[in-house]
């Protein structure tokens, strides 16, 4: 009987969650590239002068400062994106673009400006981080060719609003 009352004396807590509003941002850090515009294969490509664009969305692309000078640019910068919770934000799209003359672009660009490659790599979950070295594919009439890799890191972080 004891036992009994003494089960009743025990209550429980109840928690109450309280749901806040909240923004998501997007840490990134873009560290390197290696093998792009292989040399034996782009024996033309003199100037080696290249560019990340990147974006979750395609209105809001951002882009790192150029890195000149080998196969294997080396970046090393850091950025913070703040997500629009209201759009779809499964992937984070990154073109590697090389900066020349016109007569080392690609047939149709005038502006010395050609794509080397690109990648479409999936966010990590919120508050998980993730890093690796993401395959590049360049556009080729015929379909994809691989080229290159380019190292960078990513972690998804919740913003309390007040």
């Amino acid at each position: 009987m004891k036992m009994m009352n003494r089960r009743r004396m025990f209550t429980r807590t109840k928690r109450i969650a309280i749901e806040k509003d909240y923004d998501i941002d997007l840490l990134l850090s873009i560290d390197h590239a290696e093998g792009l515009d292989n040399p034996s294969t782009y024996p033309s490509v003199t100037t080696r002068d290249y560019r990340v664009v990147f974006w979750v969305h395609p209105d809001d692309k951002l882009a790192t400062s150029r890195d000149v000078g080998s196969p294997d640019p080396v970046w090393n910068q850091k950025c913070r994106m703040k997500l629009d919770n209201s759009r779809d934000c499964r992937f984070l799209y990154v073109e590697v673009l090389r900066y020349g003359s016109s007569s080392e672009s690609n047939p149709g660009t005038s502006n010395g400006i050609s794509l080397v490659g690109r990648a479409q790599i999936p966010l990590p979950n919120l508050s998980s981080k993730t890093d690796g070295r993401y395959g590049l594919v360049r556009p080729k009439e015929d379909g994809y060719k691989a080229e290159g890799h380019i190292i960078l890191s990513m972690k998804l972080v919740k913003i309390d609003i007040m």
